[in-house]
């Protein structure tokens, strides 16, 4: 086996592992009724009906044509020069559309992203005033609210006010203003518990303000968690870009490595 070889069958391998965790979790997406729910919390569930199937589909249809490619490139990779030539051959032709179909998505993304994020914040905020029980919850909606309110240190989808238009809050009672996992964390704490909050009762008295002054609140951590998960989103952008930017690169060189391979097969 070349060095050409096993350089295009370790391109490959990685292609089948990717692959087969896209489909994985496409084929669950479309066959869990709880998964949109599950996934609610990061828009999913508040998107259009149609763009949240299509993007389902599109993450099946991906994730086959990849763990294909992957097994493919594999195999031609091991019988290269041996009457591999044809599994070489439908590697080379789906590595093109595979690309194609990212390039297609990226437009898409491109094209509707103003709607996206309009969708994303809608549905947070619906699932925040219809779901959330307390910062005790065991259900999922209550826990990923607390877990995502203590780690990006926000607060609500918009902001703290969310929660006056919940079942849970109630104005005269000072323990249901805004969860303690709204509120800012003494120094080296994790947060786990109330006892790790920096002033509680100041917490919830900053609750009962409307001001948009970020440097209004000392005790309250004012920023809404959807600004917070853009603002994770934009700090990541780079190794986000770059991690695309490598899956596609490798797909490139695979595709090379193919026509390299298939001529001196036939040499």
């Amino acid at each position: 086996m070349g060095l050409l070889s096993i350089l295009m069958f370790l391109i490959n391998i990685t292609f089948w592992v990717m692959g087969g965790a896209m489909l994985g979790v496409g084929i669950w997406l479309a066959v869990d009724p709880n998964a949109a729910d599950i996934l609610g919390l990061a828009g999913t569930s508040g998107m259009d009906d149609d763009l949240y199937w299509a993007a389902v589909y599109m993450m099946i249809g991906i994730g086959a044509g990849v763990f294909l490619v992957g097994f493919l490139g594999c195999v031609g990779a091991l019988r290269a020069g041996k009457g591999g030539n044809l599994f070489l051959r439908l590697y080379f032709i789906l590595v093109k559309l595979i690309i194609i179909t990212e390039i297609i998505c990226i437009i898409l993304i491109a094209v509707f992203w103003s709607s996206l994020n309009d969708s994303v914040r809608q549905s947070m905020y619906d699932d925040l005033i219809k779901e959330y029980k307390s910062e005790d919850g065991t259900d999922f909606y209550s826990q990923s609210w607390n877990k995502m309110q203590v780690e990006w240190k926000c607060c609500g989808s918009f902001n703290h006010t969310d929660y006056r238009h919940s079942d849970w809050y109630q104005p005269n009672n000072i323990n249901r203003r805004v969860p303690w996992t709204c509120c800012v964390m003494q120094d080296g704490k994790t947060g786990d518990t109330e006892a790790d909050v920096e002033n509680l009762g100041a917490c919830r008295n900053d609750a009962l303000s409307n001001s948009t002054v970020v440097s209004t609140y000392m005790y309250l951590n004012p920023k809404g968690c959807y600004d917070a998960l853009f603002s994770f989103l934009d700090d990541n952008s780079a190794i986000i870009i770059g991690i695309t930017c490598g899956f596609i690169g490798l797909q490139l060189l695979g595709s090379i490595l193919s026509c390299i391979l298939m001529k001196k097969g036939n040499d």
